[in-house]
């Protein structure tokens, strides 16, 4: 398990970034990117905000997203809902244009239907047929061609964060041992890893025992890569993104 906040940290510092740097660029405010950077995830408003939080940061500093993702998620930590403080839209509130195009259509249809009964009811008293919009010759104003088309979605490609290992159980659970550089080296898991979970590494050099390597996926930077061997336990390293066995 890697820290979440450290990685973070040190990817920003390397890049010789400061936090009030991060805000205008990301508009995340800095205590909510200290509160990431310390893994003091309670002082933000809610799980929703954390994981897209998150995402943003990654992205901005160049490092998986979905490995930090998976890192939170796999810890299990709860946060309290609450509702997004703008009515449901975004953070930012929505565009001023939109709501201020959107806010004249409707006083005018309002000022229009007024309009046309008090004309009805100077007539007379005249029973009017209908006192639908249509029948005061008022009109919903329709979207242009141009509004109602959405822009198409460009596809980015998220870089993964270099030496990070994703260890995943398809088939059935496996116990699983993982260490830094070697089979000597420090402890970084050791247990079962129950079919349908994952767990997540990075480091440069990994020492990787597998008890069931036909129930394992794994994930080397990214890339898909299922191990040969059918029974265990089987040793492998990894290094500069390849998978070798040991022994």
């Amino acid at each position: 398990m890697f820290e979440i906040g450290n990685t973070l940290r040190e990817a920003r510092v390397r890049r010789s970034i400061t936090l009030q740097q991060v805000e205008e660029d990301t508009k995340i405010r800095v205590k909510y990117i200290q509160a990431m950077e310390n893994e003091d995830f309670e002082v933000m408003p809610g799980a929703t905000f954390v994981k897209g939080f998150l995402r943003t940061y990654s992205e901005y500093l160049s490092l998986d997203p979905e490995v930090m993702l998976d890192e939170y998620r796999s810890r299990g930590v709860k946060t309290a809902e609450i509702q997004e403080p703008f009515g449901g839209v975004s953070m930012l509130g929505a565009p001023h244009g939109h709501r201020g195009r959107n806010t004249i259509v409707i006083v005018a249809v309002v000022c229009l239907l007024v309009l046309g009964v008090i004309w009805i009811l100077g007539r007379g008293g005249d029973t009017p047929q209908s006192t639908q919009p249509g029948a005061l010759g008022i009109t919903s104003p329709s979207p242009s061609p141009s509004a109602s088309r959405s822009p198409k979605p460009q596809k980015t490609t998220t870089p993964v964060a270099k030496g990070a290992l994703r260890i995943i159980a398809t088939s059935g659970d496996s116990w699983v041992e993982v260490r830094k550089k070697s089979a000597t080296g420090k402890v970084l898991f050791s247990g079962t890893v129950a079919k349908g979970k994952a767990k997540v590494f990075v480091s440069d050099v990994l020492w990787l025992r597998l008890g069931n390597p036909s129930a394992i996926l794994l994930r080397v930077e990214g890339r898909a890569v299922k191990p040969k061997d059918d029974v265990g336990p089987v040793d492998y390293i990894i290094k500069n993104g390849k998978l070798e066995r040991q022994g």
